[in-house]
């Protein structure tokens, strides 16, 4: 009975050792995507290390180098000196009563129909809970109504379409999706209407 109960007990040891060899042997591999070509990198507004949340005048710096980078031609640095660029702070009562908004940023009447002018606002406590890469995506977004006048774009792999904070974009479909934008070259475009344009 002895016997019985050692060879039982031997079995068991070697088939927990076997496994946990197996286990130790395999190898995770995640596949790492190869970054499509952009004129500009964006490491650093990636990085949470260099990467300063509170600092919204990065990405349109970043946005006008892309730009000019990208088409080779307009320096909307140049083309529109005027910049209010800012956070908005909802109050811990707005906050604590459920109030919620209806968009994360927004770009007004004064910026996208006044070429010297971009107006873009951010909704603070909600910034801070998107990644970095989504906040890359919606401020491209805003500039894209400020700068282009673009309207929203109804094809969700367009960085123009109104529910621009999506969690399953990665950097390739960024760029791929932001190049679009610049070119002026997705399906449906349509433009804000502004007086000066009648």
């Amino acid at each position: 009975m002895i016997h019985k109960y050692s060879f039982i007990f031997i079995l068991l040891l070697f088939s927990i050792s076997c496994t946990k060899n197996q286990l130790s042997n395999q190898t995770i591999l995640e596949e790492e995507v190869e970054q499509i070509f952009s004129c500009v990198s964006y490491d650093d507004l990636l990085d949470s290390q260099n990467t300063d949340q509170d600092n919204l005048m990065q990405y349109w710096d970043k946005f006008v180098a892309d730009v000019k980078c990208t088409t080779g031609g307009t320096d909307f640095g140049e083309r529109n000196p005027i910049l209010n660029i800012f956070f908005e702070y909802r109050s811990a009562a707005q906050i604590a009563s459920g109030v919620t908004p209806d968009h994360i940023a927004y770009s007004t009447y004064s910026g996208y129909c006044n070429d010297s002018r971009v107006n873009v606002g951010v909704l603070y406590n909600e910034w801070t809970e998107k990644n970095l890469l989504q906040r890359l995506w919606i401020m491209y977004h805003e500039f894209g109504h400020d700068v282009y006048k673009y309207e929203h774009s109804s094809n969700p792999a367009d960085i123009m379409f109104p529910s621009s904070t999506r969690s399953d974009i990665d950097i390739n479909t960024f760029i791929e999706a932001k190049d679009r934008m610049i070119n002026r070259s997705f399906p449906g475009i349509r433009y804000i209407s502004c007086p000066s344009d009648s």
